[in-house]
């Protein structure tokens, strides 16, 4: 029962008995004032009078209000903080945080993951230099780009919490799907991944690339300082992997937009090429040089959105997570890392894709 309603209750009982006390005292007093004024009158007459009027003896008996029996209600069976993902198959070096908000997407939208590893030939294994989400939408005519620094340290469902960018060697693209599901609400796909010899395969198979840089960079790669301000540069394949890759002056939030450029300069060049008439011919050139699971007539539909996109470079929304939504940590073994300021994050992803579509479906 609500304590107000017993609290109610209990004051609603116990008035009556104040009332009835207080009436009982006054009427004794008034008797026993009486019998004082006139005690030279006989005994009987005082018998008499007292006899006329009782003292009031309380007839109401309250009946105790019973004890609330709580209602049965359901217990929740324990869920663990990662819900439907895989549990950790290893500990952590901090809390895993739970699952971000889901985001809906109209059916028509095409996520795809680009996956840049540092892979050499002369090593074994490898990891992602670069992580971006390329959300195409065909109904909008517009695209999103959002770039994720490699050091930030998330959950990566059926292992720990570590780099996002170990999620890829050590589970491939559903690994790395899910990790970008559980992080960021982003259900991606398709895939598409190089390295460094098939991205300079890649761009000089375009014939160079003009990049539009919108910031200041100068560094040295392969033995040459190079410099470059907000402006348009012509690139190579090996001028563009330096551009995208070197953070010795800067860092990884600034290769971030800087790897944005690059593949807007890509993507432009590929729809410029004869109004994507020849598509079936860049995208065999570019199977060779990449791995992806997109097929060539998944591609096709989405032609006239490449180019209302290359048309009007508004319609490219840039995003990427920078040092206002992460921190600096260094993990006990001594790594350095970015911890993920989730409200942040989440802030940004509203702003990238609406409120609209984080409203679940009941």
């Amino acid at each position: 029962m609500n304590t107000r309603l017993l609290l109610f209750l209990g004051l609603a009982g116990a008035l009556p008995v104040a009332c009835l006390a207080s009436l009982q005292d006054s009427l004794q007093g008034t008797v026993q004032d009486q019998a004082l004024e006139t005690s030279v009158v006989e005994t009987s007459t005082a018998l008499a009078f007292a006899t006329e009027f009782p003292a009031l003896t309380p007839t109401i008996t309250l009946t105790p209000t019973p004890a609330d029996t709580p209602t049965p209600s359901l217990t929740p069976t324990p869920t663990a903080i990662w819900g439907d993902f895989q549990a950790p198959s290893e500990l952590s070096a901090t809390e895993i945080p739970p699952p971000m908000p889901e985001i809906t997407f109209a059916e028509d939208v095409l996520n795809v993951i680009l996956l840049g590893s540092d892979a050499r030939p002369d090593t074994g294994g490898y990891r992602t230099d670069t992580m971006m989400v390329v959300s195409v939408d065909p109904h909008t005519g517009t695209a999103k780009l959002i770039s994720i620094p490699r050091d930030l340290y998330v959950y990566i469902p059926g292992w720990r919490m570590d780099r996002i960018n170990t999620a890829d060697p050590r589970g491939g693209f559903e690994m790395t799907r899910q990790t970008i599901l559980y992080n960021f609400g982003i259900d991606v796909d398709s895939w598409a991944r190089t390295n460094f010899s098939g991205f300079i395969n890649a761009v000089d198979a375009l014939g160079g690339i003009t990049v539009q840089s919108t910031g200041y960079l100068t560094d040295e790669c392969g033995g040459v300082y190079r410099s470059y301000g907000p402006g348009s540069y012509f690139m190579d394949g090996f001028e563009a992997l330096c551009y995208a890759r070197v953070r010795k002056a800067t860092g990884d939030i600034d290769r971030l937009r800087r790897q944005q450029e690059v593949v807007q300069a890509i993507f432009v060049k590929i729809v410029s090429i004869d109004g994507l008439s020849r598509l079936p011919e860049v995208y065999n050139q570019f199977y060779n040089t990449l791995r992806t699971d997109l097929e060539l007539g998944e591609l096709l539909p989405l032609a006239p959105t490449a180019l209302q996109v290359a048309a009007d470079s508004s319609r490219i929304q840039h995003f990427s997570i920078d040092l206002s939504m992460a921190d600096f940590w260094r993990t006990p073994g001594g790594a350095s890392v970015l911890l993920p300021k989730r409200d942040a994050i989440l802030a940004m992803l509203v702003q990238a894709f609406g409120p609209e579509a984080f409203v679940q479906d009941p």
